[in-house]
């Protein structure tokens, strides 16, 4: 599949799930969820579609107590089995918009770019605050 097209069908997908989800699930286990990404496989069998609870980041997950930061894995693992197990009805949907042979297998994965973004932030402060005569 050519590059173009697989990034205008990346694209697509992406818009599509951010519409449909919020409005035609109606899993208790989805909350509002942003999708970040899509990376559909080379041959376009395949479709990785990353995900972020709105409202809800391990950014902090210093400051968090051990509890809340177990509850939000927890609500995060619940809703991508939510997602993934209406990946067949989603599919579906995919497969009256868009205008492929065939509509990639969804997978549904935890998006944690901002988080470990955060986490390197971090540890390059450290870093730079435990070496001696920095300046800077």
């Amino acid at each position: 599949m050519q590059e173009t097209r697989r990034a205008r069908l990346q694209a697509v997908i992406q818009e599509e799930l951010s519409v449909v989800v919020p409005r035609e699930l109606k899993d208790p286990r989805i909350p509002n969820v942003t999708f970040t990404s899509v990376e559909v496989a080379h041959d376009g069998s395949h479709a990785n579609i990353y995900v972020t609870m709105l409202g809800a980041s391990l950014a902090n997950a210093s400051e968090l107590p051990p509890e809340a930061e177990k509850a939000f894995r927890q609500k995060m693992r619940d809703c991508l089995e939510g997602l993934n197990s209406a990946s067949p009805f989603l599919r579906r949907h995919l497969a009256r918009v868009l205008t492929v042979r065939h509509v990639p297998t969804l997978a549904f994965k935890e998006d944690r770019g901002y988080e470990n973004t955060i986490r390197v932030n971090e540890l390059l402060k450290k870093i730079k605050d435990e070496s001696p005569g920095t300046s800077g």
